[in-house]
């Protein structure tokens, strides 16, 4: 499409904000600091950005050809050892093994605990957990088996899995396994009653919940500790307690504690540095020291690798800089392994920027560590159709919902890249599905005559919604602008008349203004042609 067919949608895309990407949702990921109060008097200073790296459409197509050919092995495990790095990383070829073999390895879930409960069969869920423990401290290949199973399983706010964590306690009461999972829980119920305001900015009921449930969670994590020393995850929740609400001194003491214990453990690592970052009253020197300190233990667990990137990557996500700046900063940041966290979140980061490498490669890595997020993939569908590859995201999107065929996001996502290979008419079936899951999506149309118009030049179609969007969204000048473009397009008369209205409803726009004055110019041209001799709009 050249630049004239698409000059009328610009202005309307800037009125409407929406546009060809308008289906990726920026999903961010955030976690609640301690003492707030306190610190929002003293904010530290944005800190500064890495060496700025911009990847070149070269290594972004060189990167996805790699990533494509290892997405076709079946075999998770090997599919993630199989992946490239980013392109000109340094990422230790030991610590990815870890880390695949740390997001791969199968878990007990919390329906099958569950379900042993009701069945009266808690002590084998003790067994089941207890070996899970003992494979994290003995196997290599099982670093953080059972802290995994417990931040997915357990690290639930939802009232909904009390009534189960409390008649496992019932029923087990010595249980350290059982305590710890009840105290992790109440944590997650502590945030989720708090909330993610600052403090001075949260309810007071708010925060005298918190703190109740956060009592309760001490009370069950400590008495865990006492049954079993070694139990991980009941420090890891009682780090994170601290960080909520209990205070640096609290905070600190359970670090000690934990590493004590184990101090090679990523997942103790990983929540005490999120207490350390400067926002939450640490400092960058702080992270960087506690960086370091944990490569003492690489030999023992590679995941202490992943260290490395954390303050590095602290820098840019708190940046006061521009996004261009951000996403140049991103290469040098993830130069060692980071976590799929902060690769999905670098990914989603450059949502609406010209740079569409930055999220082909990272997002992509989010993948190789965690296939099964969905959200991540149709996000990544953008940058495939950028790179060329819109039958991968096609074939992608076409999985998923397989799967879930009334997931919107994803038939949104379809639909791009079924435009992007000109294939309007399966582009159409998906816009139709997402009208007949919601017909009050005020976005769907709009897409849809856009196609019609401006890319299949299909006018009686495009006329169609154009027709539909001004009876159902009169409120939108978008119907009358799909109109005016076919009209100067096909042409058909009326230009005027379309004008005419525009500048009655919609003309004190300065957006609007500048399309009314291009209308203007076309139709003194037209009417030498004696196109525009009809004065009213059909």
């Amino acid at each position: 499409m050249n630049s004239k067919q698409r000059g009328v949608l610009i202005a309307a895309i800037v009125l409407l904000g929406v546009g060809e990407g308008v289906w990726i949702a920026h999903s961010v990921y955030a976690q609640i600091g301690h003492q707030e109060q306190l610190l929002m008097a003293r904010q530290p200073t944005p800190p500064s950005l890495p060496a700025a790296r911009e990847f070149t459409r070269d290594e972004g197509y060189a990167f996805l050809a790699a990533a494509k050919k290892a997405e076709a092995i079946a075999d998770p495990l090997q599919r993630c050892l199989a992946y490239p790095d980013p392109p000109d990383s340094h990422w230790s070829h030991d610590a990815v093994a870890a880390y695949c073999h740390y997001r791969m390895q199968p878990l007990l879930t919390f329906a099958e605990a569950q379900s042993l409960i009701q069945q009266g069969h808690a002590a084998e869920l003790d067994r089941r957990l207890a070996a899970a423990l003992q494979a994290q401290q003995t196997q290599p290949d099982s670093h953080g088996l059972l802290d995994r199973i417990y931040q997915e399983a357990f690290r639930n706010g939802s009232f909904d899995i009390r009534p189960t964590l409390d008649a496992w306690k019932r029923d087990s009461p010595n249980s350290a396994f059982a305590l710890a999972a009840s105290g992790m829980a109440y944590v997650a119920m502590a945030g989720d009653a708090r909330g993610a305001q600052y403090m001075k900015d949260t309810p007071q009921d708010s925060v005298d919940s918190m703190h109740k449930l956060l009592a309760q969670a001490d009370s069950d994590l400590r008495q865990a500790i006492a049954l079993n020393p070694r139990l991980t995850p009941a420090y890891i929740a009682l780090i994170n307690a601290g960080g909520l609400g209990f205070g640096r001194a609290y905070t600190d003491a359970a670090i000690r504690s934990a590493l004590v214990v184990a101090p090679d453990d990523y997942a103790i690592r990983s929540m005490a540095m999120w207490t350390l970052e400067p926002k939450w009253g640490g400092s960058l020197d702080a992270m960087d020291r506690f960086a370091a300190q944990a490569q003492a233990y690489t030999r023992t667990n590679p995941l202490m690798r992943l260290m490395l990137s954390e303050r590095p990557y602290y820098q840019v996500d708190n940046c006061d800089c521009t996004q261009d700046a951000e996403l140049a900063a991103y290469p040098a940041a993830l130069d060692q392994l980071a976590s799929i966290t902060y690769l999905e979140r670098a990914g989603l980061a450059a949502d609406g920027n010209r740079n569409m490498a930055v999220p082909g490669i990272y997002l992509s890595e989010a993948l190789r560590f965690g296939s099964e997020k969905d959200d991540v993939r149709t996000h990544r569908v953008s940058a495939l159709v950028d790179f060329d590859e819109a039958a991968w995201a096609v074939a992608d999107m076409s999985r998923l919902l397989a799967a879930s065929p009334r997931h919107a996001d994803a038939l949104r996502a379809r639909a791009y890249a079924y435009e992007m290979q000109a294939d309007y008419a399966h582009a159409e079936q998906d816009f139709r599905a997402l009208l007949a899951i919601d017909p009050d999506d005020m976005h769907v149309l709009p897409q849809l005559g856009d196609m019609f118009v401006n890319l299949a030049h299909d006018w009686a179609k495009g006329w169609a919604v154009a027709d539909q969007l001004i009876r159902e969204q009169p409120q939108n000048p978008y119907g009358w602008i799909l109109r005016a473009t076919i009209q100067e397009q096909q042409p058909r008369p009326g230009l005027d008349a379309t004008a005419n209205h525009l500048q009655a409803q919609f003309g004190k726009d300065p957006q609007i203004a500048k399309i009314i004055v291009r209308m203007r110019a076309a139709v003194a041209l037209r009417k030498h042609a004696g196109i525009d001799a009809r004065t009213s709009a059909p």
